[in-house]
C-alpha cells in the first residue's frame, strides 16, 4: 500500500514538473515571437522567397518471379525503361529542383547575414537570458525554410521465389545529373530507332524481362501445351515463350504478342514477323 501512495506521489510530482516546465516554454516563446529581432529578420527574409513544394517522387520497384531474369537487369536497365514514358515529367520536377537549388543559395546568404541573437524589441529581466537565447535558436532553426534541393530516383528489384518469398534485392540511386544523361541517350533515336545501342540493349532486356514464370506458364496453358507451328507437345521437343513481333522490331511482352513454340520452330523462326 506505501509503496503505491509512493509511486503515485512521484508520477504527480512528475505531472506538475511537466506542466510547469510546458507552461514556461510557451512563455518564453510568446516572448520572443513578440520581441526577437533575428526571428522578426527571418520572417522578412522567408516572405522574399517562395520554392517549389511537393516534388513528385519517382522511385521505382519491380519483382522477378525467376533468377534469368533478375540476374540479366541491371537496376539502371529498368530506370531506362521508365523513363521512356515519365521523362518528361521527371525533367520538369528536375527543373523545379533546380531553380529551388539558384534561390536557396541566395536565401542562405541573407539568412547567414542575421547576428543579432539575444536582442529584443522590449528586455525583460525576469527571463533567464541564457535559456531565452537556447529557445530563441532553437526557434531560429525551426523557421529556416528548408526546400527541397536534391533530386533522385531510387530503383529495387527484387527476386521472389514461386510463392512469393523475396530472397534477393538489389538497390541503386540515381542523381539528376545521371537521369538527365540517359533522357538525352533515349532521345538521340531517329523515328523508333535508338542511335544508342546500349540503351536499345537496355530496353530489350527490361522488355524481355516482363515474361514472368507466372505469364509463361498461362500462355502455354492457352496453346494447349503446343507448338504454334509444328504442333510438337512437351513430351516430344521443349517448349518456350515466342515473341510473335519480335522485340527487335518493337514487338512487347503482352499476351496477344505471344505464343508457345518448341525449341526447333522457335530458332527457325528467329527474328522474323
Amino acid at each position: 500500500m506505501i509503496e503505491v501512495l509512493i509511486i503515485s506521489c512521484f508520477i504527480f510530482v512528475a505531472i506538475i514538473i511537466f506542466f510547469f516546465l510546458k507552461f514556461r516554454y510557451n512563455k518564453y516563446v510568446k516572448y520572443l515571437n513578440n520581441n526577437s529581432i533575428s526571428l522578426k529578420n527571418l520572417l522578412v527574409i522567408n516572405n522574399e522567397f517562395s520554392f517549389y513544394t511537393n516534388i513528385r517522387n519517382f522511385d521505382e520497384s519491380h519483382t522477378y518471379d525467376n533468377s534469368i531474369s533478375y540476374n540479366n537487369i541491371s537496376c539502371e536497365d529498368f530506370l531506362i525503361y521508365q523513363l521512356q514514358y515519365k521523362k518528361y515529367d521527371i525533367e520538369k520536377e528536375i527543373q523545379k529542383v533546380n531553380i529551388n537549388k539558384i534561390n536557396y543559395d541566395k536565401y542562405c546568404t541573407k539568412i547567414s547575414k542575421i547576428k543579432n541573437f539575444g536582442e529584443y524589441v522590449e528586455n525583460d529581466p525576469k527571463l533567464n537570458k541564457s535559456y531565452l537565447l537556447k529557445i530563441e535558436k532553437k526557434l531560429f532553426s525551426k523557421n529556416l525554410l528548408k526546400p527541397t534541393i536534391d533530386f533522385n530516383v531510387k530503383i529495387i528489384l527484387y527476386c521472389a521465389k514461386i510463392n512469393g518469398d523475396i530472397y534477393q534485392k538489389k538497390t541503386e540511386n540515381f542523381s539528376s545529373e545521371h537521369i538527365l544523361l540517359l533522357i538525352k541517350r533515349l532521345n538521340n533515336k531517329n523515328r523508333d530507332f535508338y542511335n544508342d545501342k546500349g540503351i536499345w540493349d537496355s530496353l530489350c532486356r527490361v522488355e524481355r524481362g516482363k515474361v514472368s514464370n507466372k505469364m509463361r506458364f498461362s500462355i502455354y496453358k492457352r496453346d494447349g501445351y503446343r507448338c504454334r507451328i509444328c504442333g510438337r507437345t512437351e513430351k516430344h521437343d521443349y517448349l518456350e515463350i515466342d515473341h510473335i513481333k519480335p522485340i527487335a522490331k518493337g514487338g512487347k511482352s503482352t499476351y496477344d504478342n505471344l505464343q508457345t513454340l518448341c525449341r526447333r520452330c522457335n530458332k527457325n523462326k528467329g527474328d522474323s514477323f
